[in-house]
């Protein structure tokens, strides 16, 4: 059996503490991987999304790649309006919503830091197909 390779996205924030309340908190991602316990410019934490579908690395922006440089990231979601709910619990109020995307529904939201990512719920038929 193949092994299922899930893709990676790194996620440069100005703090990881504070980036895990809203991913491992909000988002239900769970730590897959924490280099280090304290904060510092060192530190990197990887998070796996619910359903395995994504990978995110948490680590401090740097000169290349400064917290918020994020741009247009995909994050498959089983039900957008719970996951827009648990956003906007957590304080992140997403910039626009269309039900009637093509293949399904789509949110973008950018997390405390401005990283922009595009929420999808892919149509029922897909998600079926997937599975």
């Amino acid at each position: 059996m193949a092994e299922r390779l899930t893709p990676t996205v790194l996620v440069p924030v100005s703090c990881i503490d504070r980036a895990l309340e809203l991913y491992r908190d909000c988002l239900a991602f769970t730590i897959s991987h924490d280099a280090g316990v304290t904060q510092g410019p060192n530190r990197t934490v990887t998070l796996l999304a619910p359903g395995g579908v994504l990978s995110i690395r948490l680590q401090i922006g740097s000169a290349e790649q400064p917290a918020g440089s994020l741009r247009e990231a995909v994050l498959p979601v089983r039900d957008l309006a719970r996951t827009l709910g648990c956003l906007r619990w957590g304080g992140v109020v997403e910039h626009w919503v269309d039900p009637d995307a093509p293949g399904g529904a789509a949110a973008l939201f950018a997390d405390r830091d401005g990283n922009i990512w595009t929420l999808w719920q892919p149509e029922l038929d897909a998600m079926s197909a997937a599975a």
